[in-house]
């Protein structure tokens, strides 16, 4: 028996190392909330939500914070939750900042819509709140259903007429409606109490998830409207009279699927359904269906019995063979069948197939543009799968009345691919055969598309289907396909559509598989490959593409439709469950056909249709085109290259130049944290400014550097900047000779001289630039930080010919140049400072221990790591009166927390850093950098705070400190215990006076008795 190999785990990604440190941050900020204690508990929730800026949870818990410390801002934060949340937490907590702001009426609907939607919390201090909310807005009263089923009626004031309460229209007795009844009116005098009408089959909603699960059921649900109750589950088989069981969903330890859900997980074990047999419905209270029912958890084990069974058969061990071919189950995903044929008529009439469910403002943007872009003839059929909004039903009806739309209506929702198949079976029932186009609800369309779909179909015999592209169509998303994006409107979308069609036309790409947000279905495939699958893929998700596969075994082509675009709203269909159902459906398509996901992978990895996409990028790009540009070259790693480069583009906007920037492409395939090489090899982006609006304008270099050179010789080119080759092939620096310009050189760092890019080497700190014979085997044992295997002394070699080249040479230090200059002589260096440190706010004082000492930024290794880790161990262990705060992130911020000395904010917009400074009530910053930088924009940011800055005596960071006299200067190399002693020993020279910088006869402190202390 052989040992088996140790199990393989996955490397933790950048994105989970952020969810980690988030979860400990919120973690952390809730217990001292709970404990009350909002003011300790800000700078953690702070932290999460800089960390995480789009968890809501973190946003909910920081709202609740703000409202417990009496912060106006509170209010602003509950009504953004609210826009995006129907959670009573949130409700309760916009009323209650609005009746402190004193906006009556603001709190009274809010009190609102927590009470009519959600089931009343009892408690002493929602009670007296609401009382005093009601009040105050002049209203009769308010009510809510509490956990009993009974109504609470609160009269205010109590003086006056009596309270009368209604369910569905008919009076109560007594405050305890039917346990079915829908809406409850509570009125006084015949005004209705805030909170009336009840919404109880709201607050008895049950929202959850299913899936098979090794022969029993999984799956999770809650009730939205009364988040703190166990759903009371019925599972039985899926036709009517058959016998059903009870199931509590009660445990709440898993992962929630959205923020500010609280969903239960269930387990329902194979042994529990020996009873059933075949599909299985799991229902909520209100007998409305899990997403994921029904399902039969036994089919694949019967599927698995019965082809070992068909395949002994045919084949027997003792006896015959049978004659007659096996049977081959399931079908692989990539087969493709002889040919197809079908007649081309690129005239067909089209009938628009529109499944709906709920969203009235969605589904009328939708039918509006369908009816007003479809050709005269076209059907639209649109397929109300019971709807629950009375606005969208009677909508529909007025519709249908007016003869514009087919309506074929459900009695009960039965999921996307039963209404669409409902819809597509009433198309191929339609009088002259006409094709049929599979339509979200969700969509938008524009002039052309129908038009420009059925062209394609019908393009050749063979080809079964065709779809567009869109904002979020997966492997057709525009224009980045990796990245969904939001939908165009209006007309953005018409311009956009109308661009599509002028650059495309009717081509078409083959792809592997439609996408069903808006498929064209030829007619005779429809008819040969047969409707959608609903009795697997349940509500839907995967159903399109089960179809597709079906298809392709029949020999039907399917394409893409470059030259059509249809927005797409995406992402609304199901509520909490739709990363759940597609994980479920996904594996499912996976099953049915193996290799259904290599088959995608494989197809996107080739990536046909990136010649299109380039070409509508590159049409959009001709549309900003202006007089004259500047080309700037930079890589795409962040950091004060980016911001320099940032403002280089705003400054040369204002001089009426476009500028234009090269980066490298990063190579999203990989878990950040497991890259050396970030950069796709060769790649290159072409970015109007800064951002990155047009993506598949990229460049293999040196293969397409003519093709690069003329896309940017028709922006008439001024001249080019080399900011920084990271990443990039060096030919990039000969598009300047191509363009016919001149080129000038804006240094940020080392990366001309050291491949280890900050003169950092293998003992985590300032190498001292030595001879280059000694910089070989520190960049073999460091390894290099540049995308390229160049030696260092072919690096300076090169260097020093680009730089002989360039019209000049930029830097932003004194210090910088003068180390350029060792290595370069031939160059004159022209001194650019980023910023101007002659416009200084007053020094602030420096007070006593203990100190809060700053440390601002994104801090790594370079930047100083180490050292500050090894001062926060040193502070704990000796007790100093001494605290770090971390402005801003770091290489590992869970080694600094746990020193206990160390706070560390989270990443920080740049607009906001002032703010976040000011927060943190700092005394003094620090700047722990361990190389000589060439700039320091986090010196600059503390300064503009008014704060002293404590740096090493090096680089532009001891340059400029010395020329503004804001700080002080330590020795590189100095002890971390004398480091930490000097931060303490710090004092302001005189009264209100800013410190001098240490140094000859200057020093504040005496470094002897530091060291000896």
């Amino acid at each position: 028996m052989t040992d088996r190999p140790p199990p393989q785990t996955l490397p933790r990604t950048q994105a989970d190392v952020q969810t980690e440190l988030a979860q400990s941050a919120l973690r952390r900020g809730d217990a001292l909330l709970a404990a009350g204690d909002p003011k300790a508990a800000m700078p953690w929730l702070e932290r999460a939500g800089r960390i995480a800026p789009e968890d809501d949870t973190v946003a909910l818990s920081l709202a609740l914070a703000l409202l417990a410390l009496g912060d106006a801002k509170a209010t602003a934060s509950f009504e953004s939750l609210s826009r995006r949340h129907d959670v009573r937490e949130v409700w309760l907590g916009l009323a209650t900042a609005r009746n402190r702001l004193g906006d009556a009426t603001g709190a009274a609907a809010a009190l609102a819509r927590s009470l009519s939607g959600h089931r009343l919390v009892d408690s002493d201090a929602i009670l007296a709140v609401s009382d005093g909310i009601a009040e105050r807005a002049g209203a009769a009263g308010w009510c809510g259903l509490c956990r009993d089923g009974a109504v609470l009626a609160r009269a205010v004031p109590e003086e006056g007429g009596g309270v009368r309460i209604s369910a569905d229209g008919v009076a109560c007795g007594a405050h305890k409606p039917p346990s079915t009844a829908l809406l409850i009116a509570v009125t006084r005098d015949g005004r209705h109490l805030l909170g009336s009408p009840i919404d109880a089959r709201a607050i008895r909603r049950t929202e959850g998830f299913v899936a098979a699960s090794a022969g029993g059921i999984a799956g999770w649900a809650w009730h939205p409207g009364d988040a703190g109750r166990n759903p009371v589950l019925t599972v039985a088989p899926s036709h009517p009279g058959a016998p059903a069981s009870l199931l509590v969903a009660s445990d709440t330890s898993m992962a929630v699927p959205r923020p500010l859900s609280r969903p239960r997980r269930f387990v329902v074990p194979a042994a529990d359904l020996a009873g059933f047999d075949g599909l299985i419905a799991i229902r909520g209270e209100n007998g409305r269906e899990l997403a994921g029912s029904p399902l039969d958890p036994g089919l694949e084990i019967r599927a698995a019995v019965a082809a070992a069974t068909m395949v002994a058969r045919a084949r027997p061990a003792l006896g015959p063979p049978r004659p007659g071919p096996v049977p081959w189950l399931p079908t692989p995903a990539g087969l493709a069948g002889p040919a197809a044929a079908a007649p081309r008529r690129p005239s067909r009439r089209v009938a628009v197939v529109v499944p709906i469910y709920r969203g009235l403002a969605v589904t009328a943007a939708c039918l509006d543009a369908v009816l007003a872009t479809v050709p005269r003839g076209t059907t639209v059929i649109v397929v109300d799968d019971a709807s629950p909004e009375p606005a969208l039903v009677a909508w529909l009806d007025g519709l249908a009345a007016g003869g514009r739309i087919q309506l074929v209506r459900h009695p009960r929702n039965r999921g996307f691919p039963a209404a669409a198949n409902a819809g597509l079976r009433a198309a191929a029932a339609l009088p002259g055969g006409p094709d049929a186009v599979l339509l979200n609800s969700d969509t938008v369309t524009a002039p052309g598309w129908l038009h420009t779909l059925r062209a394609a179909v019908h393009a050749a015999a063979d080809i079964g289907t065709a779809a567009p592209l869109s904002n979020d169509a997966t492997i057709l998303s525009y224009p980045d396909p990796a990245k969904p994006g939001p939908p165009p409107t209006g007309a953005e979308l018409h311009g956009l559509a109308a661009l599509a069609a002028r650059v495309h036309g009717a081509a078409s790409v083959d792809i592997p598989t439609s996408v069903g947000f808006c498929m064209y279905i030829r007619r005779e495939c429809l008819l040969a490959t047969g409707l959608l699958r609903q009795d697997v893929f349940a509500q839907g998700y995967g159903e399109e593409n089960d179809f597709c596969v079906r298809a392709r075994h029949l020999g039907w082509r399917h394409v893409a439709a470059p030259g059509a675009y249809v927005a797409h709203l995406g992402g609304h269909s199901f509520g909490d469950a739709a990363a759940h159902l597609t994980a479920r459906n996904l594996d499912v398509l996976e099953a049915l056909h193996p290799g259904y996901r290599a088959m995608i992978d494989e197809w996107l990895a080739a990536d046909p249709l990136a010649p299109t996409r380039r070409a509508l990028d590159a049409a959009r790009w001709a549309e900003h085109r202006t007089t004259a540009s500047v080309v700037l070259v930079t890589h795409d790693g962040g950091g004060g290259v980016e911001r320099a480069v940032r403002a280089r583009c705003a400054d040369l906007r204002s001089q009426r130049l476009r500028p234009i920037v090269l980066r490298p492409v990063v190579d999203r395939s990989l878990s950040p944290d497991a890259l050396r090489r970030r950069y796709l090899p060769g790649l290159c982006m072409v970015g109007d400014g800064a951002d990155r609006a047009f993506p598949n304008l990229r460049f293999r270099l040196p293969d397409e550097f003519d093709a690069l050179a003329a896309l940017l010789r028709a922006e008439q080119p001024q001249w080019l900047e080399v900011h920084h080759l990271l990443g990039l092939d060096h030919a990039v620096v000969g598009l300047a000779a191509a363009l016919g310009v001149p080129y000038e050189i804006r240094v940020h760092d080392y990366a001309w001289i050291c491949p280890r890019i900050n003169l950092v080497g293998t003992a985590h700190r300032y190498c001292g630039e030595p001879d280059v014979a000694a910089c070989a085997p520190c960049v073999a044992d460091a390894g290099s930080e540049l995308e390229e295997d160049i030696a260092p002394a072919a690096l300076r070699a090169r260097s020093a010919t680009d730089m002989a080249r360039a019209r000049r040479v930029v830097v932003p230090s004194q210090d910088a140049a003068s180390r350029l200059l060792r290595y370069f002589p031939a160059i004159r260096p022209a001194v650019l400072p980023h910023e101007a440190d002659d416009d200084l706010p007053p020094p602030r004082p420096l007070p006593p221990t203990p100190r809060r000492v700053g440390v601002i930024g994104a801090i790594g290794i370079p930047k100083g790591y180490d050292v500050l880790l090894a001062c926060a161990r040193d502070a704990a262990a000796r007790n100093l009166a001494l605290s770090f705060i971390v402005v801003g992130h770091t290489t590992d911020d869970e080694r600094l927390l746990a020193t206990g000395r160390v706070f560390v904010t989270g990443a920080y917009e740049e607009k906001d850093v002032a703010a976040v400074i000011r927060q943190q009530d700092l005394h003094l910053a620090w700047l722990p950098s361990v190389w000589p930088e060439t700039w320091c924009y986090a010196l600059g940011q503390a300064l503009q705070a008014g704060l002293g800055a404590v740096a090493f005596d090096i680089g532009a960071q001891a340059e400029r400190i010395r020329g503004t006299g804001r700080g002080w200067l330590l020795p590189l190399g100095l002890s971390i215990a004398s480091i930490n002693n000097a931060l303490l020993a710090l004092r302001t020279i005189a009264g209100d006076e800013c410190a001098r910088p240490l140094g000859n006869n200057q020093s504040a402190v005496n470094y002897s008795e530091i060291s000896n202390a």
